[in-house]
């Protein structure tokens, strides 16, 4: 039976995502290595067979710092990192798609000193590198652009056409290798535009409209994500994808698609580790 050492790279080893993984890991018999980021890796006596980043916005740069010395190890690894890195850079994930045609919302990079005065308010505001809903704002004036700088403390931001059509609901589907594994629609909780879960946003399984697959599919490839949760958008200008995250959220969409995501992580790793022993 094979038995792969699986290094999970988190933070967080007691939150629902590491649990479940975890938890795969070890019913497919194979043995789990928890590791943080911050740990200095030459305490690592173990060399792991296959590497799987939980990498939140915290610390973004050490921790993709860690990663890269892990694949320099020669592990193989689930969203490597260069590719996690522009998948997790909103503007980079933007430009990625659009230069291969994939439907986007209007966007634009944007500095404090430069604020387009052509804006079609309102807009919605992001910073490069956020997730969970944070880091997202609905800005009716350029006032509000400018406070937005003011508190995040950053240099650029990014904006982008706001739907109203949409009701503060999009699509997120849970991509695996080169399969939708889930999908489900989520919806903002009264009063709020961000859909996410960890808002207060609710959820419900749905079925893809004709085209969405391919477009979902798509993206992964241009953005070279083994794992991924990928956001649509159903607007007036049909389906537009939001964002591809390198790592999504296990919890929800386990939960309201009744689907074991996590066991299908480890399985996709099986296969890729089989293929990588085979080609070489």
């Amino acid at each position: 039976m094979l038995n792969l050492k699986i290094l999970l790279l988190s933070r967080k080893f007691e939150i629902y995502n590491s649990r479940r993984l975890v938890e795969e890991i070890v019913s497919r018999g194979h043995t789990p290595l928890l590791w943080d980021p911050e740990w200095p890796l030459e305490r690592l006596k173990i060399q792991p067979d296959i590497i799987i980043p939980r990498i939140s916005s915290f610390q973004f740069c050490e921790a993709v710092k860690a990663l890269e010395e892990l694949e320099h190890r020669s592990a193989i690894t689930i969203n490597p990192s260069q590719y996690y890195t522009v998948a997790r850079n909103k503007w980079q994930t933007y430009n990625s798609l659009t230069r291969e045609g994939i439907a986007t919302p209007l966007t634009y990079l944007i500095s404090s000193n430069e604020i387009r005065s052509s804006l079609s308010f309102p807009v919605i505001v992001k910073q490069l590198e956020s997730s969970k809903g944070e880091g997202v704002y609905l800005a009716h004036n350029e006032i509000e652009i400018q406070k937005i700088f003011t508190t995040s403390g950053d240099s650029h931001l990014i904006v982008q056409e706001f739907f109203p059509e949409a009701f503060g609901t999009d699509v997120r589907a849970f991509v695996i290798g080169s399969e939708i594994h889930a999908v489900m629609k989520r919806t903002a909780k009264p009063g709020e535009f961000r859909s996410n879960l960890a808002l207060g946003g609710t959820a419900e399984p749905c079925e893809l409209l004709p085209g969405e697959s391919e477009l979902i599919l798509k993206t992964t490839q241009i953005l070279d994500l083994q794992v991924s949760g990928v956001d649509l958008l159903r607007t007036r200008k049909g389906s537009l994808v939001l964002e591809a995250n390198p790592c999504p959220g296990l919890e929800g969409i386990e939960k309201y698609s009744k689907k074991n995501l996590a066991s299908s992580i480890i399985q996709y790793a099986e296969e890729l580790y089989g293929r990588h022993q085979t080609s070489r």
